[in-house]
């Protein structure tokens, strides 16, 4: 077995290598390669990067290499899905703890996204918005494996780069989606989740 740090030192290495784009998405590598890379010999190399396929980030050829995964539509679909379950689920859990934290928070993001709105932030200040949100609302349920679950499913998304739905022909539309979510937030669990699914609707249509 490779020392855990090794093994942790990879994976972060060639995560972030993929997150930044320094792997490119359908971009072929090899286990070889990036022990060179690295400096590292292929042991810890290998365990990481059956860590990462493990999460979807890339396929191990036997014979051919290592292919990093692109977005299929598929891909993209069951993360968005399983980020609206997050979401769900901590809302949810909320409402029944602490229903008078979760409502001012509903608030507080709704003032911050009518800011943003009526400043004309641009489609990086509103993505940074959203994420902000999904992790404020998951941070009330107090459940660190559910932030390290959308922080991966995020990267997976490669959400820093996905911002098509802020711009035009769909601003207004997706809008009018998150502040609909933002009023529904505190609301019984059959709204919020018809706001959530309309949501992840236009997330599904407008993300490349």
């Amino acid at each position: 077995m490779p020392r855990e740090s090794l093994r942790d030192e990879a994976y972060q290495r060639i995560y972030e290598q993929i997150v930044t784009g320094a792997l490119a998405k359908g971009s072929v590598t090899s286990e070889v390669h990036l022990s060179h890379e690295l400096d590292m010999s292929r042991t810890p190399v290998r365990a990481a990067l059956q860590q990462l396929e493990a999460e979807g980030f890339l396929r191990i050829i036997p014979k051919h290499g290592v292919l990093v995964l692109d977005s299929s539509a598929q891909r993209i679909g069951d993360l968005l899905e399983l980020v609206a379950a997050l979401l769900l689920y901590a809302a949810t859990s909320a409402r029944m703890r602490d229903a008078a934290a979760l409502e001012e928070l509903s608030r507080r993001l709704l003032a911050e996204l009518d800011e943003l709105l009526d400043a004309g932030a641009d489609e990086h200040a509103l993505g940074r918005f959203e994420y902000d949100f999904l992790s404020r609302v998951l941070a009330l349920g107090h459940n660190q494996e559910m932030q390290r679950t959308l922080a991966r499913s995020a990267s997976r998304l490669f959400w820093e780069g996905n911002r098509r739905r802020w711009v035009a022909p769909y601003r207004l539309e997706m809008a009018d989606a998150l502040r609909t979510l933002l009023v529904q937030l505190s609301a019984d669990t059959d709204r919020f989740a018809e706001a959530l699914n309309l949501y992840v609707r236009m997330l599904k249509k407008t993300w490349v």
